[in-house]
């Protein structure tokens, strides 16, 4: 088993911005979101306000139940937003 220290004090939060995607990744997922007009019944799609690490959290339910969610600092985060999107389109 491998272990690892971390100083929880300074240990910063993975966020897009660090990673070399920041606002991009936000601005792609805001327009896939403003593009799914038509989603089945009961389906919401709500986007979080950017944090301040200029990261946004996605999340889409069917009747209240989450099916899926995700921050956009994620590995995939554009590709699976994406498929998701497309399964609770009409």
């Amino acid at each position: 088993m491998h272990t690892r220290n971390v100083n929880v004090r300074t240990a910063a939060q993975e966020s897009s911005r660090k990673m070399g995607e920041g606002q991009n990744t936000v601005a792609i997922a805001r327009e896939y979101v403003a593009q799914a007009t038509s989603l089945k019944a009961g389906v919401t799609v709500t986007l979080s306000d950017v944090n301040r690490y200029g990261d946004i959290q996605v999340e889409i339910r069917t009747h209240g139940l989450l099916n899926w969610h995700a921050w956009s600092f994620e590995p995939d985060f554009v590709f699976d937003l994406k498929r998701n999107l497309k399964d609770v389109q009409l």
